[in-house]
């Protein structure tokens, strides 16, 4: 097969562009794939990791950043174990003198100069505290909930364990009846109101901080022999306490769930109101500053895991079409959700980044020579493209080098005489491609060429002619092929025109030796001779069609004439009487298929209608003429 110029000139451009976009493409993928290094390259790791940026701060920070808030805790109670004072010294250096009190802790009477002595072992004591009905108050007013903070009442008890002696003899105290054995033993009961504020990085555990404040009532002397509080005198004051610690939660699956966990507290508790009828203490006020290890229990409502914290999940393994479904999923399901505003910025993170996982795909495919599917990953993934010109641009140049490579291979199909292969694939690349769409008609006109020579190849010259006429119109390049082509065709009509009789065969045959002589300046005189006889053959051949013509429109107003005279069709009449009129029918229809004769229908095919006969029981009931 031969070429024109224009072709191969096609060839070597689309070789050249595959060339320069491959090696566009594979600086981009070398850049990307570049590997860091350190010490000159000596020691190289990958920049690329499975996770996204951020991966870790929330994991270990914002885990739970989309979890149900809890919105109730009905009783947490803490025991613990703490001292009345403060720490001295070292940490690293504890004994009985890293725990002491403040002598002026305690506020006394002028005249009083022999006081309490509270040494370490007097400070120590155990306290145990309850809160209840801790509700989450912002989620109840708001309906949603930055952070869990809940609030409630809580109830403390305390003592301690070895109280120090009271010097009642050194005090003189002339209205009291004291037993000569008595002890500082301050016992305090706190009425507070309590608030937790919540911080849950993970589902299995919380970091909980606690603050109280409240009124304290104290009784704070005993005997030993009766280890019994005295009613009076007592004391009344404000107390106030911090804590922070963890809560591990037992069984996190579950609607109402539990928690171990501990609290480091620290509280202040001021006896300032000092009721003392009998006059019996020269102590004016005291403070009590505690400092605690408290270990809880408690139950609570909510705080579970939704489809927001594994949409997150899949956000940082980079799954980003998951997680784009599983986020609009959570936004359906808590559409007031505290972090809700966080949830849209994911949903908007995915649909910027889910092209470009897709394109990575599309790349692997391309990688393995699977560009049908890289092609799909390419086309899906820009139709997700939403304001960002780079992955925009990205896309284009994969699909252009499909475009580019599939052509080249469209060019091979046409070297092997591979047409309507080539054709096929072409359009496919028209589909995408704007490259494809302007170079459609080019090879379709290859197609239709090859089919004009098929026609000639069977005998058909004048399908052929037009055909040839066809190709040309759709690719001027192919003017020299064509002309080859066409000057054979009329030569072939010469050495066939002495047997042509048909009048479109005579037709035809002069077509092509006056076609023949103006493509080559002449057919020589045996040829111009021919074509003379044929026109005379023609004129002939066209007045005996015409006098047919005649006679055809003569007999068939003569069957009208007769028709019009004999017995017209009418409602009623007999199958037989109709056969009598107008022969057998074209076709017959019988009901019921075949079964029932009684009812049938009659279709004659006349010359510019169709009669139908509608007979039932044998008459004929019904005329149509369509």
């Amino acid at each position: 097969m031969q070429y024109s110029r224009s072709m191969y000139h096609d060839k070597i451009k689309y070789y050249l562009y595959a060339l320069l976009i491959s090696l566009n493409l594979y600086g981009q993928e070398k850049e990307e794939d570049e590997k860091k290094s350190l010490l000159w390259g000596l020691i190289k790791f990958n920049n690329k990791s499975n996770y996204e940026d951020g991966y870790w701060v929330n994991k270990w920070i914002f885990n739970q950043e989309f979890s149900a808030p809890i919105n109730r805790i009905p009783v947490e109670v803490r025991y613990g174990i703490g001292f009345d004072g403060k720490t001295a010294g070292s940490i690293l250096n504890i004994d009985t003198n890293s725990f002491v009190q403040d002598k002026s802790n305690i506020k006394y009477e002028e005249n009083i100069e022999e006081r309490i002595n509270q040494r370490w072992e007097n400070i120590f004591g155990s306290s145990i505290e309850i809160d209840f009905g801790l509700i989450n108050v912002p989620y109840y007013v708001t309906g949603t909930s930055w952070m869990n903070i809940m609030t409630g009442l809580s109830y403390r008890q305390s003592n301690l364990f070895n109280p120090s002696k009271v010097p009642v003899d050194d005090w003189s105290l002339d209205s009291s009846d004291w037993n000569k054995s008595a002890y500082f033993s301050p016992k305090l009961i706190e009425y507070m109101l309590t608030t937790h504020i919540q911080y849950q990085p993970f589902s299995t555990w919380y970091l909980n901080l606690r603050y109280s404040y409240g009124l304290a009532n104290a009784k704070f002397y005993s005997s030993l022999e009766e280890k019994e509080l005295q009613d009076n005198p007592k004391g009344k004051g404000t107390s106030v306490s911090g804590a922070i610690g963890l809560r591990y939660i037992l069984d996190p699956g579950k609607l109402n769930r539990f928690t171990v966990g501990f609290d480091i507290r620290r509280s202040y508790t001021k006896i300032h109101t000092i009721i003392d009828p009998g006059e019996q203490t020269p102590i004016n006020s005291f403070i009590l500053p505690n400092w605690g290890i408290y270990f809880t229990l408690s139950a609570f409502y909510g705080g579970k895991k939704t489809s927001g914290d594994i949409a997150k999940k899949q956000y940082y393994k980079k799954e980003y079409i998951g997680s784009l479904k599983t986020f609009k999923t959570f936004i359906s399901e808590y559409p007031s959700h505290a972090n809700r505003y966080r949830a849209d910025e994911y949903v908007a993170e995915c649909e910027y980044k889910i092209p470009y996982q897709i394109m990575e795909e599309g790349i692997e495919f391309e990688k393995k020579a699977k560009t049908q599917k890289a092609l799909e990953k390419y086309m899906f993934a820009k139709s997700l493209v939403k304001n960002d010109s780079i992955i925009y641009r990205k896309l284009n140049k994969r699909i252009d080098q499909i475009a580019i490579f599939w052509l080249v291979e469209a060019e091979n199909f046409l070297n092997k005489g591979s047409y309507y292969q080539a054709y096929n694939l072409v359009k496919v690349v028209a589909e995408f491609s704007e490259r494809g769409q302007r170079e459609l008609r080019r090879f379709k006109s290859w197609v239709v060429l090859s089919e004009g020579k098929a026609y000639q190849e069977a005998g058909f010259i004048g399908k052929a002619m037009k055909t040839y006429s066809e190709a040309l119109k759709l690719n001027a390049d192919l003017i020299y092929e064509v002309k080859s082509l066409q000057y054979k065709a009329g030569v072939q009509m010469a050495n066939l025109a002495n047997k042509a009789d048909e009048f479109e065969e005579i037709q035809l045959a002069i077509y092509s030796l006056e076609y023949a002589r103006d493509l080559s300046g002449g057919i020589g005189s045996r040829n111009e001779k021919l074509l003379v006889q044929l026109k005379s053959k023609l004129e002939s051949h066209d007045q005996y069609k015409t006098r047919i013509l005649i006679d055809k429109k003569m007999n068939i107003g003569r069957i009208k004439q007769e028709i019009a005279r004999s017995e017209k069709l009418k409602i009623g009449q007999t199958i037989p009487q109709v056969q009598d009129l107008l022969g057998e029918p074209h076709e017959k229809i019988f009901r019921g298929k075949g079964e029932n004769t009684k009812e049938q229908l009659w279709v004659y095919f006349m010359l510019n209608k169709t009669l139908h006969l509608t007979f039932d029981d044998y008459q004929l009931f019904k005329i149509e003429e369509l």
